[in-house]
């Protein structure tokens, strides 16, 4: 009993080091956006970048982050801006250009997906100021880390299942439950950035934590986390527990910041099971990554 009282207690003084200042520095980073077209068709840019949601200040914000062009400025000019933007012609794809980087063109979700991937960097920042890109950013930062939570759960597995790695990695102990929640936790904090919220660890993520908690039968999920799992197929079951469970938290703090409501129990339920697929798929490649060659 002393034992399991101790590692609560390390637990969660673990949680409460949690610092939000990186996510809030991530978020405030700076950067311009070049708009460039005719009027009719910047004004509809914007209006597409800040979506019916924006708020009157996020409106009044954005134009710190837009310029607007008739013609592409000359280079030395252009060099200021993350991306160039046109619009085109109504009907037509927008194309975007960014630094040294691959131009892009299609519809505005494909052309957002490819700035996300192009400057992961600010991926929070330009969430934060341009709704547009909230849904996508989002997905993004829940796949990034259900796949990193999987990782940690193959990492910790392994000395079990191929022995020479026991030389260099730890052997699987509460430490990784540890590491899996407080990735979990920084995922609905930056989730919360991206809303323009404060990510602050805070009554509501705990209590957020809690409802998915109950919803999934966590105890039991972490039973099968921390315990001995027999090789091969057992090992990416419980990389594929790790992503689902991280994947469940991360979409069911989506759905609160989208909605301002809880998600229901049937929801979260859904939520793990719609991604127990790439799961499996994310844990296999991931340990096929890890075994020694």
């Amino acid at each position: 009993m002393a034992g399991a009282m101790g590692a609560a207690w390390s637990f969660w003084q673990n949680i409460k080091e949690i610092s939000p200042r990186a996510i809030e520095e991530a978020a405030e980073a700076g950067f311009k956006l070049a708009l460039i077209g005719s009027p009719e068709r910047r004004a509809w840019l914007k209006q597409a970048l800040l979506t019916d949601e924006a708020s009157a200040i996020e409106r009044e914000d954005a134009d710190a982050y837009l310029r607007e062009f008739e013609e592409t400025p000359e280079a030395d000019a252009a060099a200021a801006y993350a991306f160039l933007i046109y619009p085109g012609d109504e009907g037509e794809p927008i194309g975007v250009r960014g630094e040294n980087g691959t131009p892009l063109t299609g519809s505005l979700p494909e052309v957002i997906e490819g700035m996300l991937k192009a400057r992961p960097k600010l991926t929070l920042a330009l969430a934060k100021r341009f709704p547009a890109f909230r849904v996508a950013a989002c997905n993004r930062l829940i796949r990034e880390v259900s796949r990193v939570n999987a990782q940690i759960a193959l990492i910790s597995a392994l000395p079990g299942v191929l022995p020479i790695t026991g030389i260099i990695l730890p052997a699987s102990s509460i430490a990784d439950t540890i590491l899996l929640t407080k990735n979990q936790i920084m995922l609905v904090m930056r989730l919360a950035a991206a809303h323009g919220l404060k990510p602050a660890y805070s009554k509501q993520v705990k209590e957020l934590l809690s409802i998915v908690g109950a919803a999934l039968g966590w105890r039991t999920l972490a039973r099968e986390l921390v315990g001995l799992v027999p090789g091969g197929i057992g090992l990416v079951v419980k990389g594929a527990i790790a992503y689902s469970g991280t994947f469940a938290i991360g979409k069911s703090a989506l759905y609160f910041y989208q909605t301002g409501k809880k998600p229901s129990k049937e929801a979260i339920r859904a939520a793990y099971e719609e991604s127990q697929q790439e799961a499996r798929e994310e844990s296999a490649r991931a340990l096929d990554e890890l075994k020694p060659k």
